[in-house]
């Protein structure tokens, strides 16, 4: 289901971008700049509205099952992934209109393969949040300062102790889940290395 929102919601903010900026730059009052950075804004602050009314996924004292757990994209992901496509078509028209006077094929293959080098990253990335959380172990992190700005994601300081005794600590961003500082968060991590493990508030995915 979150798939599908996210997949619905990216083919609508890039269809209003294209509709009303147009496919093409064109001479005169550049649409295809204002347009699409209107409707990242405002895609931005609705996922912002939504992100803040979504229920936390480990509130009422939850309490995950034995692994191997059911994991799929978080809501908030899934509202908040879409809003950053739209603003990627105002460098592509940008390069478009250089195309146009100068050649820039050499620009168009460095960024193919800063994109090509960049999505294995990702993909790993994703690839051991689910990991962790669908075979580690849990704890709770306690978490022990929060930076507070106007930006969409704010890091978080947290400390949680492991099953063998290990207390481990770091920084991680909260990914628009609004974690209060004294409040407490679900740690996922390998049990022969509490070093290797994900926060519950900065992951794209969620545990069942």
């Amino acid at each position: 289901m979150q798939l599908a929102v996210a997949f619905a919601l990216t083919v609508l903010y890039v269809g209003i971008s294209l509709t009303l900026g147009g496919i093409r730059p064109r001479s005169g009052v550049p649409w295809w700049f204002f347009v699409p950075g209107a409707v990242a804004f405002f895609a931005s602050m609705i996922a912002t509205v939504m992100s803040a009314k979504l229920p936390m996924p480990w509130g009422n004292k939850r309490r995950y099952g034995s692994p191997p757990r059911h994991v799929h994209l978080s809501w908030r992901a899934a509202v908040r992934l879409p809003v950053l496509v739209p603003a990627l078509l105002i460098p592509w028209h940008v390069l478009s209109i250089l195309r146009m006077h100068f050649d820039l094929d050499w620009v168009v293959y460095l960024l193919a393969t800063i994109a090509l080098a960049v999505l294995p990253l990702v993909a790993l990335r994703r690839r051991r949040e689910i990991r962790l959380l669908r075979d580690g172990e849990v704890a709770m992190a306690l978490v022990l300062g929060r930076e507070n700005t106007e930006e969409w994601s704010n890091r978080i300081a947290y400390r949680f102790s492991a099953a063998d005794g290990a207390t481990v600590s770091g920084r991680v961003w909260d990914a628009g889940y609004g974690v209060l500082e004294g409040s407490r968060v679900p740690v996922f991590y390998d049990a022969n290395n509490p070093k290797d493990h994900v926060v519950a508030c900065a992951c794209w995915i969620e545990a069942d």
